[in-house]
């Protein structure tokens, strides 16, 4: 089954993506030297790096001085796996029987596949290392913006896909028409630096990471010039509003809580104060909130766009509605008294 393929397939770039996360940071090659382990130094053998499979043979421990292996690694294997299925159910490329591999056949839909599938795994990387060490790889953030402009590229040059203009309530942005992945990733950058440099005058310290910058054009690259870039900037914001609270509350509550206990009787309120609102002045990476608004407006952006313009104009949405219930069963009249119709076409238009 396809599904099973792109599973493995995820599986196998997420144990790619372990030595990157590892390594990038530390400034050392990804290809050399081979896979060893950290702690004994012993070069892994084939049967040691079988995604999530031999760490759980192994029990999460090195299979030649017995250390223990962090479970991280097996779930960046099955979250890129499972990251990989999401991607071909949210293509618009599949049709009928996905689990059987009933592929459109049509390249750009392919095209649109490896597109988000190398995506997604540069926003993977980017998401953990930022979580670890407060720094975006520019690697990966320059791999993602090429990925975006790079598959439009393809489908001008390769394809004929005609460029299509960039416009504003139906005015043209630029006199003639450019790649949008390239405008809008320029447009981007241009405007968060923009920002960056007010909002860094206003505060007296720097206000947002050149590394924040460059991984937002990227993102905004592979969306293309379209209403979901602002659906993920919606879902960045509410996602990095949720994590930090999710981080800073506990924080504080347990600096409050050891200074309750540990303070003498007349010092202790005002350390558990002063303890308080310093593990809520810590900062949290906002690289991860990025990533994860991203992948989210990748594979759901055009969904979350219908439902919220469902909810904003019912009645527009209700016609337009009938309209394309109307089109379908013409359409499957006309196929049913076609000679040539099968039972698996008929099946497809149906799904």
């Amino acid at each position: 089954m396809f599904a099973f393929f792109l599973f493995a397939l995820g599986a196998i770039v997420g144990s790619f993506l372990n030595v990157c996360i590892w390594r990038v940071p530390r400034g050392e090659s990804v290809t050399e030297p081979p896979s060893h382990c950290p702690k004994c130094d012993t070069r892994l053998k084939p049967l040691d790096l079988v995604p999530i499979v031999s760490q759980v043979m192994l029990r999460a421990r090195c299979r030649y001085c017995g250390s223990k292996i962090s479970w991280r690694y097996a779930g960046i294997e099955t979250l890129t796996g499972i990251l990989f299925v999401l991607a071909g159910i949210n293509n618009d490329g599949f049709a009928g029987n996905w689990w059987d591999g009933s592929f459109g056949g049509q390249a750009l839909h392919w095209i649109q596949l490896a597109q988000w599938l190398l995506a997604i795994s540069c926003l993977i990387v980017i998401f953990w290392v930022d979580y670890e060490t407060f720094l975006i790889p520019m690697t990966a953030a320059l791999l993602l913006g090429m990925a975006g402009v790079g598959a439009e590229a393809i489908r001008v040059l390769v394809l004929g896909q005609s460029v299509v203009p960039s416009q504003i309530s139906a005015v043209d942005v630029l006199p003639a028409p450019l790649p949008q992945s390239l405008v809008v990733m320029v447009l981007t950058a241009g405007v968060l630096w923009v920002f960056r440099a007010l909002a860094s005058l206003a505060l007296r310290q720097e206000a947002m990471g050149f590394g924040d910058i460059f991984l937002t054009a990227g993102i905004a690259a592979n969306l293309g010039w379209s209403s979901t870039v602002l659906t993920f900037a919606f879902l960045s914001v509410t996602v990095g509003a949720l994590a930090g609270l999710g981080m800073k509350i506990p924080r504080g509550a347990r600096a409050w809580l050891w200074a309750r206990r540990g303070a003498t009787t007349s010092t202790r309120s005002r350390v558990a104060r002063r303890l308080f609102w310093h593990a809520l002045r810590k900062p949290v990476p906002f690289g991860p909130m990025l990533a994860v608004g991203a992948i989210l407006a990748m594979l759901y952006g055009a969904r979350i766009n219908t439902a919220y313009m469902n909810w904003a104009n019912p009645e527009t949405s209700q016609a337009q509605t009938s309209q394309a219930q109307l089109y379908r069963s013409r359409q499957l009249t006309d196929l049913r008294q076609a000679p040539n119709a099968d039972v698996k076409t008929i099946s497809i238009i149906l799904w």
